[in-house]
């Protein structure tokens, strides 16, 4: 009886040409061993199961196969030393490491040691890591790995030659898993196959795992059916069977098929997920050049091309929009199941409301299409013949003997058509009129006098003193504001830097002022009028100054006692 090896191992790469997906990575790698350019250090990042270790493994060995073809059936074990960084995080496992690579390699040129997860290292690790890192011996390759580069020390990328590694495409993926399927003697359904690649998430790894699982349910006979049972996924025909029942406006047939997928153990978050991603699909495979997107089979592809033509872009967005909200109540909602019926509902309405809004649009236009055919008829009807026919009522009038002759009605205000130039030019007019007014109103209301803003002005100026700014506050007081403009204050100060002073509090001061006042269009204008008695004094030395004056006494007080301002 063989021993069973899993096909992730099995089918690992054993060179750069049989890795999947990454060729911008294997060809760099390729050109450096040729030109024998060999950094010191690598840095392989990436999602998981997309080659990182394989590709370290195969470069290790490429770079000492040069250096021993003259040896038959070469050992490199003894070369290529793997480091779980996870379980080996501590600056003494990095330590022991240091003292390993001075010994220089047994066989071949280099002694490549594969770091992997180099994120778990410790901080202390990193950094008792980092000079052998940048000056390592010359026989020796570092070779880091991480799936999460974001964590790693910008001194140690800043030493690394880094290779980005790719999430792999679902059609590498399904097309590896085919020809592995083909080796095995295993049959297979496309559509299969291509559920495996898209639930492994860019990972070829995943997808052998999840292949040897299919394998085993299906016994060697991979379809649709069991693949969609197993991975717990709704395949395309289900949602193109309910998507149909949808645009026909079936909503007991909609909830019928949504009650068998619940039957089958579907989680309801899930199959609403997949809905919305089914009704992109039909939207995108509208358009022949977002077919490339898609990694369907032919035909599945026909059926979304199908369907799609069946309802209009902006119903189809209409569609997703519902399902959306379904999607962000899920978790409010204590009845799961009634919420995405409730969503069928609204999914079936939505068509029927659409023809609705189509009917009553097209009967708008009819009915504005023929407002304008009237006003075209009453524009170019000539004047002569309209004169004719009051000259004709003139004339009946006569004849029947009324008294005097009854001059017809003139009509002062004519009823205007509503795509005339003229009743635009009207409403313009009204509208001007009716933002005067408001602003008129606006403006009464707000008003205020000049004993109002000099009381709030002294109260704002109390506030400051008792907060302990009595600079600013005596500032306020040099003088009164008025008002020279509707809601604009005026204040003069007698220097520059009196004005600076009021400018860095402005916005405070008018806030305060629009608060009291109720007026929110208030604007301070700070004025420099050096004709104003300077009783302010802004600095120490000018209030010293001043006492001074008053009292001589002060100043050798100030001396005796060794005093600063």
């Amino acid at each position: 009886m063989s021993n069973f090896v899993v096909s992730s191992l099995k089918y690992r790469p054993k060179d750069f040409d049989s890795v999947v997906g990454q060729d911008h990575v294997t060809k760099t790698l390729k050109n450096s061993i040729i030109e024998n350019k060999i950094p010191s250090a690598l840095l392989f990042c990436g999602p998981r199961g997309v080659g990182k270790t394989s590709c370290a493994r195969i470069y290790a060995k490429e770079i000492n196969s040069e250096s021993v073809q003259n040896l038959e059936n070469p050992d490199y074990s003894f070369n290529i030393f793997e480091i779980d960084a996870a379980s080996n995080n501590k600056t003494d496992d990095i330590r022991d490491l240091i003292e390993k690579v001075r010994i220089p390699p047994q066989i071949g040129k280099y002694k490549v040691y594969i770091i992997d997860e180099v994120h778990m290292l410790s901080k202390q690790a990193e950094n008792a890591f980092l000079k052998t890192l940048e000056e390592p011996p010359p026989h020796i390759v570092f070779i880091l790995a991480t799936t999460e580069k974001n964590k790693i020390l910008p001194t140690i990328l800043s030493r690394c030659q880094i290779y980005d590694f790719n999430r792999i495409k679902d059609s590498e993926i399904s097309n590896c898993l085919k020809d592995i399927c083909k080796k095995e003697g295993f049959e297979f359904e496309d559509e299969a196959v291509s559920i495996i690649s898209r639930k492994s998430d860019g990972s070829l790894r995943d997808s052998l795992t999840i292949l040897d699982r299919i394998v085993s349910f299906t016994n060697k006979n991979i379809t649709t059916e069991k693949t969609s049972a197993l991975l717990n996924i709704l395949d395309n025909e289900s949602y193109l069977n309910i998507s149909k029942n949808i645009f026909e406006k079936d909503l007991i047939s909609s909830i019928i098929s949504f009650n068998k997928i619940c039957e089958k153990g579907f989680n309801e978050k899930d199959f609403l997920t997949g809905l919305a991603s089914h009704f992109r699909n039909i939207l995108i495979s509208k358009s022949n050049e977002s077919h490339s997107l898609f990694e369907f089979s032919n035909e599945i592809m026909n059926s979304f091309i199908e369907q799609g033509n069946m309802l209009s872009n902006s119903e189809l967005v209409d569609h997703i929009t519902i399902v959306e909200s379904s999607i962000f109540k899920y978790n409010q909602v204590e009845n799961k199941k009634l919420l995405v019926e409730i969503t069928l509902m609204k999914l079936c309405k939505v068509n029927q409301s659409n023809q609705i809004n189509d009917k009553t649009v097209e009967k708008k236009k009819d009915d504005l299409g023929k407002s304008i055919q009237d006003s075209k008829i009453e524009k170019n009807e000539p004047h002569q013949k309209i004169n004719t026919k009051i000259d004709t009522k003139r004339e009946k009038i006569k004849d029947l003997n009324i008294g005097s002759e009854i001059e017809p009605k003139k009509i002062e205000n004519p009823e205007i058509s509503a795509l005339s130039l003229s009743s635009l030019k009207l409403k313009k007019e009204v509208n001007i009129e009716k933002e005067k007014e408001k602003e008129n109103k606006i403006s009464l209301e707000n008003k205020f006098d000049l004993d109002a803003l000099k009381l709030y002005w002294k109260k704002y100026s109390k506030n400051l003193s008792e907060k302990g700014n009595n600079s600013l506050s005596s500032l306020m007081e040099i003088s009164e504001p008025s008002i020279f403009e509707e809601n604009k204050i005026l204040f003069n100060v007698p220097s520059k830097s009196n004005k600076k002073e009021i400018d860095l509090d402005r916005e405070n001061i008018c806030d305060f002022l629009k608060s009291n006042l109720k007026n929110d269009q208030i604007v301070l204008e700070v004025n420099i009028d050096e004709s104003i008695n300077k009783e302010y004094y802004s600095t120490p030395q000018e209030k010293f100054d001043k006492l001074n004056e008053i009292n001589p006494i002060l100043n050798e007080f100030k001396k005796d006692l060794k005093l600063d301002l």
